[in-house]
């Protein structure tokens, strides 16, 4: 190797050692700031110790082969050699037009005769580093398995606990395959060498001719690949739980019966065949090297093609469903288990014909909690009344529920962050990193109601947040979000800005505790470097209390704090005691969970277990244990037990915000339409298969989403908020059952199913979108409106369970030529094949039921407002309470607004 590719190779080396060590060391001081630095070294010793684990045992293995291969051969020789092979195909390439690696390259890699020694050492540390960024970058797989814990249950095949698949076998695996890899590149390397070195010789009549030293250590290398891939053969047994061969997920009749037996007869066979090659006198002899081999061969056809391929094809294929059962049953219960559908309860809706009025007016708490607004419209009202300035933006609508006076009512929410881009001149530095640093505030509507012009009904909105109905935001400042980018440096001499308050603007300075504190020059001249901003060393604004936040969104917070575990794609606001917090749901994952089928391409077993709740100001995370007894989570717990915590340390306000997430929810929905078919004959059949059902959106087709309600379930008394979707039968558009998620403690997390009678017709979405588009009356107003200069968009169709019956309830919105505002201007409702369209709900629910229909609601008693009076009082109290930091009084405030409400 030249002079100038050693000092080029070297300065590579440094330069990306140097930047790892920065990023690591600007990833500690963030950690630390946020009291979480044993995560840290628990991650990167893990990381540690399995790069040097490879990096140590391939180094060793390849080195000891070239040191072998240098006593033995003269490496320069076979430089020289490799040198004169390859510049005579570089002859015959150029004379083809063809480009090859040609002389000048082993010429420049040192390979010329000269030396070899280095250009070795340098290939050499090259694939070991390699192999140990492939291990390090599997140190989950490394924790799992040294904090493993049984999970309880065997499964039923090799009689192997469960947590054998979750935290051990990957481990294994991967140990196994490095093996076979760096086995199978040191035999290649060897065969070459000896090969180019003229010391082997490889042919038809005289079979392998070399030393008694030569093919001993060939063999020694092939050996070793072949231990590795006999040992690969044995672990395929475990790989048959995730077999997707034939009708079984899993192992199934054929997999049993012949591929298990197979794969053991193909461990013996290929230690039979390195036994073979260790004995000298078999490679020199061609005929009984074919033989040995082509036997070889011909197993490994027979055992892993011919032999499964006639049982399935001849045996079992005609009598599928008698032999698979057994295998059918593993398959159900298992893919139930690892989806949490075991524990779904199931309960039968009677499904009236007829809504009744009175039905209605009993459940007037869910009529005026229906949801009207629709999120994709919503988005761009808030956008055109809220945002104010051009750098605030809306990014997100979430779907939560208030108390907003006295009464439990749904909203749609969305925080008013601070957008990536400054206008035209304003995007400057000392804008971009030191004033413009935080959103400010949320808007918040109620998802029931709409005003006079259309609008929603908001409670909170405006700069300063202006609040209706018991709300309060005592701080707005929003310095981590949902899609913050970019560091600031808070607080500093520049005064940041805060909001505006007409031709004015109203400043303040950061007084939290987020990011980390720039207190010398050695960290300025860190986190410069680390963000390539020498702004951050050569400004003078700084003060000994300015911080630099580092990672604002909220995804990117969770991600490098724990990033074992898989985040939900939408985390929400939360106005909690005047505060602005993010919660994220987050999931323990796992792809290796015996006989269940997976959930896309990305995992076959589940849980929700951790919430994560971030505060908006002082960007704090905190991680919340919803679910103790998932074992994936009690091993994370062993292994980081500073990062947990037990979600009743979590304020109770907090936690009656907690959501059922849709995500998990959808995944749980597409198994159970599958997998609540418990008996094999009727699963083998599909004779019940659920999906999810179609709706109309702009105009086309669109599968509709779970969505969240405010209502009672059937044959129960207490208001809730609920996860819910309506499913129909495969390829039908009637509605089958309908599943709720519940939300509020102390029932979150139960799933409930309802099944709906088979032996009549309930109508599905879609039909009752064909419904209205059949009413002429409908059909020609909405005609009218989109020719007049103007949009119509109809919102979702909401499918609302009222006792024994359903109601559908679809918004029409209108967006005005000119304008980007959409208006609420007609509500339609359908019940049994009723349909109306009115301004308002109450007048279609009138339209629809006739006079009869009447808002039953009583006016409260002179006892009842005055229960209501005190325990706004109480709530009051106990928030003022938290504000100050007083926690004897929030405890006394919360014990009487408890003894208020009967609880």
């Amino acid at each position: 190797m030249s002079g100038r590719a050693k000092v080029l190779f070297i300065a590579i080396a440094l330069v990306i050692g140097l930047f790892k060590l920065v990023d690591r060391a600007a990833e500690y001081l963030w950690l630390e700031a946020l009291g979480y630095e044993s995560v840290f070294w628990t991650i990167r010793l893990l990381q540690i110790g399995l790069f040097v684990f490879a990096f140590v045992l391939v180094f060793a293995y390849l080195w000891i082969n070239f040191l072998i291969l240098a006593g033995r051969l003269d490496l320069r020789a076979v430089a020289s050699e490799m040198r004169r092979q390859l510049a005579g195909r570089t002859s015959q390439a150029g004379q083809t037009g063809q480009a090859g690696p040609g002389p000048s390259l082993l010429a420049n890699l040192g390979l010329s005769g000269a030396g070899v020694r280095l250009p070795i050492l340098v290939l050499v540390v090259v694939i070991a580093l390699v192999f140990g960024l492939v291990f390090a970058g599997h140190w989950d797989s490394l924790l799992r398995f040294h904090w493993s814990e049984i999970y309880g249950e065997a499964e039923p095949v090799y009689g192997r606990d469960i947590g054998f698949y979750l935290f051990e076998l990957p481990i294994i695996e991967l140990i196994q395959n490095g093996l076979l890899v760096a086995s199978l590149i040191g035999s290649a390397i060897v065969v070459a060498t000896y090969l180019y070195g003229e010391a082997l010789r490889i042919g038809w009549r005289r079979g392998v001719e070399a030393s008694r030293e030569v093919l001993w250590h060939v063999a020694a290398n092939l050996v070793l690949f072949l231990v590795a891939l006999a040992w690969g053969y044995y672990l395929d047994r475990f790989a048959l739980l995730q077999s997707t061969d034939g009708v079984v997920y899993g192992v199934g009749y054929t997999d049993f019966h012949v591929v298990r037996p197979a794969l053991w007869i193909m461990v013996g066979a290929t230690l039979g065949l390195a036994a073979a090659l260790l004995l000298p006198r078999l490679l020199r002899r061609p005929g009984m090297a074919i033989l040995v081999v082509g036997a070889y061969l011909a197993i490994s056809v027979v055992c892993l093609m011919l032999a499964p391929w006639a049982v399935q094809g001849f045996a079992v294929e005609p009598n599928e469903l008698e032999l698979e059962r057994p295998f059918l049953r593993h398959n159900i219960a298992f893919t139930r288990k690892a989806f949490d559908l075991d524990r779904i309860e199931e309960r039968s809706h009677g499904a009236a014909q007829v809504l009744t009025s009175d039905a209605v007016s009993r459940n007037s708490e869910t009529i005026d909690n229906v949801r009207l607004w629709d999120w994709r419209p919503l988005s761009q009202t808030f956008r055109q009344l809220q945002q104010i300035r051009l750098y605030y933006e809306f990014n997100d609508i979430g779907v939560d529920r208030y108390l907003i006076d006295g009464a439990y009512r749904q909203v749609m929410l969305s925080a008013r962050e601070l957008s990536d881009r400054l206008p035209g001149k304003a995007d400057t530095w000392v804008n971009r990193r030191l004033q413009f640093t935080h959103g400010y505030g949320l808007v918040m509507g109620l998802t029931a109601e709409k005003s006079d012009q259309g609008t929603p009904v908001l409670t909170v909105k405006d700069l300063p947040p202006k609040t209706t109905g018991g709300l309060t935001v005592t701080e707005p400042a929003i310095y981590y979000g949902e899609t913050m980018s970019g560091y600031r440096i808070v607080p500093t001499s520049v005064e940041e800005f805060d909001y505006p308050k007409g031709d004015e603007n109203v400043y303040a300075n950061y007084a939290g505790r987020g990011g980390v504190r720039l207190d010398s020059f050695w960290k300025r001249l860190l986190f410069a470097w680390h963000q390539f901003d020498a702004g951050i060393l050569l400004t003078s604004y700084l003060t000994p209390e300015s911080r630099i936040q580092l990672w604002r969104g909220v995804d990117g917070r969770v991600r490098r704090i724990a990033p074992f575990l898989r985040r939900d794609a939408d985390p929400y606001l939360v106005l909690s005691a005047g505060r602005l917090y993010w919660i994220q749901d987050t999931y323990t994952i796992s792809s290796g969970f015996p006989y269940a089928e997976p959930y896309g391409d990305a995992f076959n077993y589940i849980r929700n277990s951790v919430k994560v709740v971030i505060d908006a100001y002082d960007g704090d995370v905190h991680f919340y244990v919803v679910d103790p007894g998932d074992p994936i989570l009690r091993v994370y717990r062993k292994a980081l037990p500073s990062l947990f915590r037990d979600v009743g340390e979590l304020s109770a306000d907090l936690r009656n915000h907690l959501r059922y997430p849709q995500e998990l929810f959808e995944a749980q929905v597409a198994k159970y339409s599958i997998y609540h078919m418990t008996v094999p004959q009727v699963f083998y059949n599909g004779e019940d298969m659920w999906a999810a059902p179609f709706e109309k959106y702009g105009g086309e087709q669109i599968l509709m989403k779970p969505y969240y309600v405010l209502m009672k379930l059937p044959d129960e008394a207490r208001l809730e908020f609920l996860l819910m979707t309506p499913m129909t039968p495969i390829n039908r558009d009637n509605m089958i059952a309908w599943i709720a998620a519940r939300n509020d403690f102390p029932g979150y997390g139960e799933l409930i199913v309802y099944k709906l009678p088979k032996e009549r017709l309930i109508f599905g979405p879609i039909q009752v979108e064909a419904l209205i588009d059949q009413d002429t009356d409908i059909s020609r107003q909405l005609s009218l409106w989109d020719q007049r200069g103007s949009r119509v968009i109809r919102g979702n169709l909401i499918v609302i369970p009222i006792e024994q019956s359903f109601l559908y309830v679809e918004p029409v919105y209108l967006v005005a030529e000119g304008t980007n505002i959409p208006q609420l201007k007609r509500v339609i409702v359908a019940a049994g094949d009723r349909v109306a369209m009115e301004p308002t709900l109450t007048e279609a629910l009138a339209n629809v039921f006739g006079e009869r229909f009447q808002r039953t609601v009583e006016p409260p008693t002179a006892a009842q407002t005055g229960t209501v009076a005190a325990a706004r009082a109480a709530l009051k109290a106990a928030q003022d309470s938290l504000a100050a930091g007083d926690w004897d009084a929030f405890g006394r405030a919360m014990q009487q607004l408890n003894q208020i409400l009967g609880d």
